[in-house]
């Protein structure tokens, strides 16, 4: 009773207050609660505690809402800036019809662009994936690098090194080349 009646002063509050201000006191309590909380987060029922909020339907829709608001307006800008297009579309086959079949490519190949200066300085790294590439390109002001392409002309890119579309494009300019100089 004593010492909480001490405590409870207005200069030993003061005290206790500047005390817990020094730049090496909030350090040092920082890294006590980092190790705490990463100890208390590998606990069984902490994971279960987790695993159980993460469920909740309220908590699923807030989280699917804020990444689909987030990933449209990526798809929005790149689609904008790559293809002059409002609407969020491919820029190879200019694909529109829902924006599901729309993913972001990393244009010089992902593991390429951790060699990238520029996006190293940024803080890039190739396993941003999802949510943290989302946030990522959003907080950087949506860096050059990236394009929107749809699920297909990405697969085909990763598998052959190079759209049908664009094989088909340039096989068309070539032929109109051909006959303009004949």
């Amino acid at each position: 009773a004593r010492q909480k009646k001490y405590s409870q002063r207005p200069e030993v509050k003061a005290r206790v207050k500047e005390y817990n201000q020094r730049p090496e006191v909030k350090a040092k309590v920082k890294s006590r609660l980092k190790v705490y909380h990463k100890e208390y987060n590998q606990r069984p029922e902490a994971k279960a505690k987790k695993r159980e909020y993460d469920l909740k339907p309220e908590i699923i829709t807030r989280r699917s809402k804020k990444y689909t608001d987030m990933r449209l307006k990526v798809l929005q800008i790149y689609s904008k800036r790559l293809s002059n297009s409002d609407i969020p579309c491919c820029k190879c086959c200019n694909l529109n019809s829902h924006i599901g079949f729309l993913a972001i490519d990393h244009i010089a190949g992902r593991n390429e662009m951790d060699s990238e200066p520029e996006l190293v300085k940024l803080g890039y790294s190739s396993k941003l994936e999802s949510m943290s590439l989302l946030k990522w390109i959003i907080k950087n002001d949506f860096p050059k690098g990236f394009q929107i392409l749809c699920h297909n002309c990405n697969s085909a890119k990763g598998f052959y090194g190079i759209c049908p579309h664009e094989t088909i494009r340039k096989e068309e300019t070539f032929a109109m080349m051909e006959q303009q100089s004949s």
